[in-house]
Formats: structure tokens, C-alpha cells, sequence
């Protein structure tokens, strides 16, 4: 038997022991922890970090970009960017409650502009969509090989510019 299957033994048989004899099982359980000095190790992990002059953990930038956490940020942020336009949506209508569409009538806008803030307000929505997808196929469990990894995020990347560009262009 592994040591662990033996400790989890010898905690339950503590613990029935115990509770037989009226103890309580706060006790008990609190004196079945190891006794380990946490902090001495914390400290000399630190201190000898301290010494190396390793930084106190590792940055984005030392690492080179990967397309797996590069579409993971991006997929964060266009969560982040749509709810807050909800947000400032919402805040716009209700402060406009009666004349929502008079206001978004009375912004005079060029064409070029109007296609960047449409293209600006599709992209995260499809981009957002469409990388929920990808981690829905993950949650079915496929998808995990490098290379696919790779393919579908730039399948996702490269249709949701596409599919924003087409909603812009309307």
C-alpha cells in the first residue's frame, strides 16, 4: 500500500477512535496535521531568490508569445470589453430613456468611422462567440494536440476578422 493510503488508515481509525471516546472531531482533526515548518521554507525559497536576483515571479514578456495564452488574453478581454459596453449601453439608454434614438440619430459620424466602431463592437462579440465554441469542443475533450491547438485558434482569429468585417460592412 502507498504511504498515503496508509496515512488516510490511520487518520480514519484516529478519527473512529476518538469519536468513540467522546472526543471532539475538531481535535482530532487538527492534531492529524503535519507538523512542518511552512515559513522556514517559504523564507529560504525567498532568500535564495533574494541572493540569485531572480525576479519575485516571471513577467509576460520574458516568455516568447504563444497562440494558446495570446487567444486566452484575448478571449478575457473581449469578456471584459462587451461587458463593459454593456454596461455603458445600458447606462446610455437609461440616461437617454426617451430619447435614445433621437441621440444616436444626432451623432454625425463619417462612414469610415461608423465602419471602424461597427467593426469595433462585432469583433469582440464574434470573437467572443466563436472561442466559445473552441472551448466547448475542448469540454467534449478534443482538441487538446498542439497543432490543433493552434489551427483552431487561428481558424477562430481568422473568422471572426472575416465575420466582423461582413457585419461592419451592413
Amino acid at each position: 500500500r502507498s504511504p498515503c493510503v496508509r496515512q488516510a488508515e490511520n487518520m480514519a481509525t484516529l478519527l473512529i477512535c476518538r469519536r468513540a471516546a467522546g472526543a471532539s472531531l475538531v481535535r482530532s482533526t487538527t492534531a492529524l496535521l503535519p507538523r512542518t515548518s511552512a515559513t522556514s521554507s517559504n523564507d529560504d525559497f525567498f532568500e535564495k531568490n533574494r541572493k540569485l536576483n531572480r525576479p519575485m515571479s516571471p513577467h509576460v514578456s520574458i516568455y516568447k508569445p504563444q497562440w494558446t495564452w495570446t487567444l486566452s488574453i484575448a478571449h478575457r478581454a473581449s469578456g471584459a470589453c462587451l461587458a463593459g459596453a454593456l454596461y455603458a449601453g445600458t447606462g446610455f439608454a437609461f440616461y437617454n430613456s426617451g430619447n435614445f434614438g433621437p441621440a444616436v440619430d444626432a451623432l454625425t459620424i463619417s462612414p469610415v468611422l461608423g465602419g471602424l466602431i461597427k467593426f469595433g463592437v462585432a469583433f469582440p462579440l464574434i470573437y467572443h462567440a466563436a472561442n466559445g465554441v473552441r472551448h466547448l469542443v475542448w469540454d467534449m475533450g478534443s482538441g487538446f494536440h498542439m497543432p490543433t491547438l493552434e489551427k483552431s485558434g487561428k481558424l477562430v482569429l481568422a473568422s471572426s476578422i472575416v465575420l466582423a468585417a461582413a457585419a461592419a460592412a451592413c
